[in-house]
């Protein structure tokens, strides 16, 4: 594993571990947020190990991380579970009128180590 995509990995484990500290029914857009973030990071390392570099924008990520590990069941229902993660963190940042439920963002924040642990097992040594 190269030291960027090591650090970028690294910024998606903290993300990950900020979100397992979050009270969803407190904040339950900011456990959204991070969880998403954690996912997006995640994701980029996975990425940048593949093919030496991550795209910028979030829809790249999402579409070309999804394309990289479409080859199988798994890889493909972690593909769609950060592009809902995604339309989920919309929600949760910009619509003023929508509060995700806590329920909402506890589900967002277990899929979210599920996506973070499956990224790490594609990760090359």
């Amino acid at each position: 594993m190269s030291p960027e995509t090591a650090r970028r990995f690294a910024k998606a484990e903290r993300f990950l571990e900020q979100a397992r500290k979050q009270v969803p029914q407190d904040m339950p857009e900011a456990t959204i947020h991070i969880s998403y973030y954690a996912m997006l990071h995640a994701a980029a390392a996975v990425l940048m190990d593949r093919t030496g570099r991550a795209p910028k924008s979030h829809g790249s990520v999402i579409g070309q991380f999804s394309q990289q590990v479409s080859s199988t069941d798994q890889g493909r229902a972690f593909g769609r579970a950060l592009n809902r993660a995604n339309s989920r963190r919309f929600v949760a940042d910009y619509d003023d009128e929508t509060v995700p439920s806590a329920e909402s963002a506890t589900e967002l924040r277990t899929q979210a180590a599920d996506f973070v642990a499956y990224c790490r097992s594609l990760l090359a040594p």
